[in-house]
């Protein structure tokens, strides 16, 4: 009987060992993504008016944008910095008079392109896996009048050998938006002048 009470003990220890090892978490390292932005060729209309660019809002604070199986990837610029940023540098390369602002107040009463960061987050669970999203809505106002907002998102997962560096995932996902939201703003401008 005592063997049989002991065996049944050594069971129960042998099962319940990994279970304690899966509950404990494990910590993940931080390591920042450096979110910069290089501008593509997008089509957009002809503007003549002078552009205030202001830095984006954030839905809620994101200080983190993602994880591997390793690191927690925190953000090298605060995001509605990095976004607002990278809309000014896209119309700039493309010869647009534009001018960047941290507030609206700043910008005064010129048209104003901004907006809201709802979501900027990637996953690498393996060196084969990847999933991204960027999420923000695009806004263009003046003289304290909303003239145009809309979501816009982009999304991504693979499974492949090459997934490429994270951070210039995340500007890909700037990349396939910017070139809906910045012509339907520049043509809002125009409308509205």
């Amino acid at each position: 009987m005592k063997k049989t009470v002991l065996f049944a003990i050594l069971m129960l220890c042998a099962i319940m060992v990994p279970f304690t090892a899966m509950a404990e978490e494990t910590t993940l390292r931080d390591t920042a993504l450096d979110l910069s932005y290089t501008p593509i060729k997008i089509d957009l209309p002809d503007c003549r008016t002078k552009i205030a660019v202001v830095k984006f809002t954030e839905s809620e604070p994101i200080t983190d944008v993602g994880q591997s199986s390793v690191f927690r990837f925190v953000p090298s610029v605060d995001i509605g910095t990095w976004m607002g940023q990278s809309v000014f540098s896209q119309l700039k390369a493309q010869g647009y008079d534009v001018e960047y602002f941290e507030t609206m107040d700043d910008a005064g009463d010129m048209f104003i392109i901004t907006g809201i960061a709802n979501k900027v987050y990637i996953y690498r669970p393996g060196q084969l896996e990847m999933r991204f999203k960027v999420q923000y809505d695009g806004m263009v106002s003046k003289d304290n009048k909303l003239l145009f907002a809309k979501n816009y998102s982009a999304k991504q997962e693979k499974n492949m050998s090459n997934t490429g560096d994270n951070a210039g995932k995340l500007m890909a996902g700037l990349h396939d938006t910017f070139s809906i939201f910045l012509p339907a703003a520049i043509n809002t401008i125009n409308e509205n002048k």
